[in-house]
């Protein structure tokens, strides 16, 4: 599991080496504001995996396993209108 297990050995690490530890773990997927707003309103079984030491807003899937995150600064800016899509990643 992520959730505790990640954050227990964390407490003399940066926010930024915590994000790393999660991001190299096989169930683990970061995702844009837009993505993490559609998954919390989905049909699916999500529950909340937030990992606060880490800055980091998440979701839990049950079905798939997976644990969805997005940065609380991202996240922020994304509710204030401030945030730019890549766009890169836009659909044409």
């Amino acid at each position: 599991m992520v959730g505790l297990k990640a954050n227990n050995g964390l407490n003399d690490t940066n926010l930024w080496e915590r994000r790393q530890l999660l991001r190299s773990q096989e169930n683990v997927r970061f995702v844009d504001p837009d993505y993490f707003c559609a998954l919390a309103v989905s049909c699916r079984k999500i529950s909340r995996a937030d990992q606060s030491a880490a800055g980091l807003k998440g979701l839990h899937s049950e079905d798939e396993d997976l644990y969805y995150y997005v940065e609380e600064e991202r996240l922020d800016r994304y509710r204030e209108g401030i945030f730019q899509a890549d766009p890169a990643l836009q659909l044409v």
